[in-house]
């Protein structure tokens, strides 16, 4: 810019000036802040930053400061922005992004944290800023030195937070890199709550969600998270809290309690093949098993479906909500210590003889490897089949095992009912979607996350077929970093016809989709079975497996 710095100087004063007279005529007209006007006033103060300009303060504000310093005395995330903005103008805060950071986080309630977001986001240029912010600010070595309440407190912001952003490939990997430290250090610290918190929010997706070999992703995480956890529990936890494994033998002549635990239960993948499994088990008569679903209803998380749950309840399978027994609320943050002892109790009390496990969260490692149960599987759900924790006496798969698996899986197949839905209105939906694009085209596409298409063999395979059909358009239906798709499907001058849905419903978008392009070396799973399963007519293409 051509102004000297006094000018500068001189209008980014003048700017807040105005920004503090715009929130204290808002305010006398509505009784609070509005989030853009707070988000404009920080946006503002980062100028002088920019500008590197001293704020010139203007001493006829002072009565309008001070009465919006006394009036906006609850703490949510506007009202203590503006506060803390209006000490740093006045110079009672010297660093304006540590003082919000640290008061945001410390300060505001779960229950009004949301705007923080769109608070740090204007803080920053790019989502590695702001997961860099974190860690500069919250997650440092004095992290560790707080409450444990707290602790689990921030962590918890923090990763709801960074669901906004998750699609943001290379923050994903920087925040793995940097989280993946403080986990190594609370466990040297013995932080039980801060190792667990970490393991899976956030650290199992920022591994597994930003990486285009899910093998290699996998590996990478057992090497450096979840071999030192199970370590962890071995030699600090076991000890500490004297578990003793659980050496009861099954009685005979008893039917075999079968209990399936699971992380919660939402229309999910996984959960539809497990209802498929139980539909068909319960629906005949049971000599030698009966069967449990423990639901370990996950409050961070949003817990489970209860419409889905009475479904599962009305298949006449009993039912344990493991996080209301425990813990009698739906409270987001709480002890996960706590929860897998009190969990394991549970089930040990209940004599159960065979534990099947469907996830690979801390839960999952905890039961495994303080012996729950007489016999302990694990159901690979295609996620990750060399999940390789001590205790698992079994490993079954519905799905497709590869050549190269490191582990002996007995497979099983469960035909799933898809086309029965409670859902309305499905067919009018699909048929606004399709009339978007020309009625003589091919809808080609895939449905899934879109690190499962971010790989050049599967990109160029498409182009190739594309190309060779000009009469074809490509849905990637799907949430995930785009940036690396799009610049590939540019080179190739492809833009008008490759296109970008971002998440969808399967079931309308499976009766827009006329071929399916299985994605490879990772295929889809449940969401391939969803679309054949939708018209009789529908086709899916798969790269053969020699």
């Amino acid at each position: 810019m051509n102004e000297s710095k006094e000018e500068l100087q001189q209008q980014v004063s003048q700017l807040l000036h105005q920004d503090i007279v715009q929130i204290a005529t808002f305010y006398g007209e509505n009784n609070y802040v509005s989030l853009p006007l707070t988000t404009t006033f920080i946006q503002d103060i980062m100028l002088l930053k920019t500008y590197d300009v001293k704020y010139v303060h203007n001493n006829e504000l002072n009565e309008i400061i001070g009465i919006l310093q006394e009036e906006l005395h609850f703490n949510t995330a506007v009202n203590l922005s503006i506060r803390t903005a209006l000490d740093f103008l006045i110079g009672k805060e010297e660093d304006i992004k540590k003082a919000l950071y640290v008061y945001l986080f410390l300060r505001v309630s779960k229950e009004h944290f949301s705007d923080a977001f769109s608070i740090f986001s204007v803080m920053n240029a790019t989502v590695k800023d702001l997961f860099s912010d974190f860690m500069q600010y919250i997650f440092n070595n004095s992290f560790l030195t707080l409450d444990e309440s707290i602790q689990i407190d921030c962590l918890y912001k923090a990763w709801n937070l960074s669901l906004q952003v998750f699609q943001d490939n290379e923050a994903s990997q920087f925040a793995y890199g940097e989280l993946k430290k403080l986990f190594h250090t609370a466990l040297v610290y013995e932080k039980t709550e801060v190792a667990f918190w970490l393991y899976y929010t956030p650290l199992h997706y920022f591994n597994s969600g930003t990486h285009s070999n899910k093998h290699e992703a996998n590996e990478r995480f057992k090497q450096e998270i979840e071999k030192p956890l199970e370590k962890y529990i071995e030699e600090k936890v076991i000890p500490k809290y004297n578990i003793q494994p659980n050496t009861r033998k099954p009685e005979k002549n008893k039917k075999k309690k079968v209990a399936f635990v699971m992380q919660r239960i939402i229309r999910h993948s996984t959960v539809h093949v497990l209802f498929n499994l139980l539909k068909k088990v319960l629906s005949e008569k049971q000599d030698n098993y009966e069967f449990v679903l423990y639901d370990l209803a996950f409050p961070e998380s949003n817990g489970s479906d209860a419409t889905y749950v009475e479904e599962f309840k009305l298949l006449g399978i009993e039912y344990v909500n493991l996080h209301e027994k425990i813990f009698g609320n739906s409270n987001q943050t709480y002890s996960l210590l706590e929860k897998c002892i009190k969990s394991r109790e549970i089930l040990i009390e209940d004599k159960v003889d065979i534990f099947i496990g469907l996830h690979t969260r801390i839960e999952y490692i905890f039961f495994y490897g303080t012996r729950t149960a007489p016999q302990q599987f694990y159901w690979y759900h295609g996620s990750n089949e060399e999940y390789d924790i001590e205790g698992i006496d079994k490993r079954i798969s519905h799905c497709g095992i590869s050549p190269t698996c490191s582990f002996e899986m007995e497979s099983f197949f469960v035909l799933g009912d898809y086309k029965k839905s409670q859902e309305t209105g499905l067919e009018q939906s699909a048929k606004e979607v399709r009339d978007c694009f020309p009625s003589d085209y091919t809808i080609l596409g895939s449905v899934g996350r879109l690190i499962k298409i971010d790989n050049d063999k599967y990109l160029q395979t498409v182009f190739q077929i594309m190309k060779k059909n000009p009469k074809t358009i490509y849905l990637a239906c799907g949430d995930g970093d785009k940036s690396r798709i799009e610049e590939v499907v540019r080179k190739h001058s492809l833009e008008e016809r490759f296109i970008f849905t971002g998440f969808v419903n399967p079931k309308v978008y499976g009766r827009v989709i006329d071929v399916y392009l299985n994605t490879f070396p990772d295929p889809g799973g449940e969401s391939v079975n969803e679309f054949l399963s939708l018209d009789d007519n529908k086709y899916v293409v798969s790269l053969n497996k020699e």
